[in-house]
């Protein structure tokens, strides 16, 4: 999100920015590509589990929010599903107003219950049913923007105004080759399940191998260190945004894996953009054309063994550069996002 609001600050949009505050304080760095950034607590009570409403959407209202989107007539761009508690609001109906969906939720809620136990799976199978309940909600917006094109014919049968919207993404075009360090690297935010379950699965597919494995991101469990150790993993927690995109600069390999063929994965994007090997499974480059620039395998054993293969030598040039091209002409930003220009100013 943070890119697209800069891709459109550089075609000459004047952004006000409406966010709900998660703990991690205000991000001064915003202030640089908006006019405005405004931000609301999410208030969440037992109640709202108990309405057909999704959970995801109704913990996300704030007359406050309302009475801002109120004093102007500029069109309004709803981040995901989760964000649309005022998409079908009657004071609204005189603006233009665009939905950019992250992934069909229903179906990515079904796979977090599959990987859940206790009361976080039946949080999720809850979640699951009333979001696929609350979709036609869609048929309010004037446009939807879809990340990727197997979502196009999906939301086509709630809005006939359905556009590509690829993901966007850090700059590709000033990432230069370089050499890599002889280390394997999965990152992502490990507080969430369906990452520390990928990293478990590498953790275990990769164990007998006699390479450098590293797990980086935020907030690991207990259980994932404890793993880490077991397996003599180096486990990088909570790293700075520096150290970050160092280590995926520097990666020699990247390990990627889902259970969940569900959106578009943003650090699929950041390690192709990147002077390294990429070895996903299938599920991970489902619906996208990235599966011609990675290694995919999806058994334990030809996993590691792609793995064991890619650390011996450096990616070659020519494929950075085939990757790069790909990149640059799908994922440049600023680019994409000109179809703002073409939906708001029809």
């Amino acid at each position: 999100m943070y890119y697209r609001i800069e891709a459109l600050y550089k075609l000459g949009y004047e952004i006000d920015l409406h966010c709900f505050e998660y703990g991690r304080g205000h991000q001064d760095t915003l202030g640089n590509i908006t006019r405005s950034v405004s931000y609301y607590s999410r208030e969440k009570n037992l109640t709202d589990w108990f309405v057909p409403m999704p959970f995801i959407v109704k913990t996300r209202r704030s007359d406050e929010l309302l009475h801002a989107l109120l004093k102007d007539k500029s069109p309004i761009l709803f981040e995901g599903l989760h964000s649309t508690f005022y998409l079908g609001d009657e004071r609204l109906n005189d603006r233009i107003k665009i939905v950019r969906t992250h992934n069909i939720e229903h179906e990515y809620y079904s796979e977090l219950a599959k990987q859940a136990t206790g009361l976080k799976r039946m949080f999720f199978k809850s979640e699951a049913r009333k979001l696929q309940k609350y979709e036609p909600i869609l048929s309010k917006a004037d446009h939807i923007l879809a990340i990727q094109k197997n979502d196009l014919v999906h939301f086509k049968a709630f809005n006939h105004k359905v556009h590509l919207l690829p993901a966007c993404a850090p700059p590709i075009a000033g990432t230069s080759y370089i050499n890599t360090d002889s280390y394997c690297l999965f990152h992502g935010n490990l507080s969430v399940l369906e990452n520390e379950n990928a990293a478990l699965w590498i953790i275990k597919s990769l164990g007998s191998l006699n390479i450098e494995l590293v797990i980086a991101g935020k907030n690991p469990s207990d259980r994932l260190r404890k793993i880490c150790s077991d397996y003599g993993v180096d486990l990088i927690e909570s790293p700075s945004d520096e150290k970050m995109q160092e280590l995926v600069q520097e990666a020699r390999v990247h390990v990627l894996y889902t259970d969940q063929p569900t959106g578009l994965k943003l650090k699929l994007l950041s390690a192709l953009n990147s002077s390294g090997h990429v070895v996903v499974n299938n599920k991970m480059v489902t619906g996208t054309q990235l599966g011609t620039y990675c290694q995919v395998e999806n058994t334990p054993k030809s996993f590691a063994y792609a793995v064991q293969t890619a650390m011996e030598k450096e990616l070659p040039k020519e494929t950075f550069d085939e990757r790069q091209k790909y990149l640059q002409e799908n994922f440049d930003s600023r680019r994409n996002c000109e179809i703002f220009d073409r939906i708001i100013n029809v």
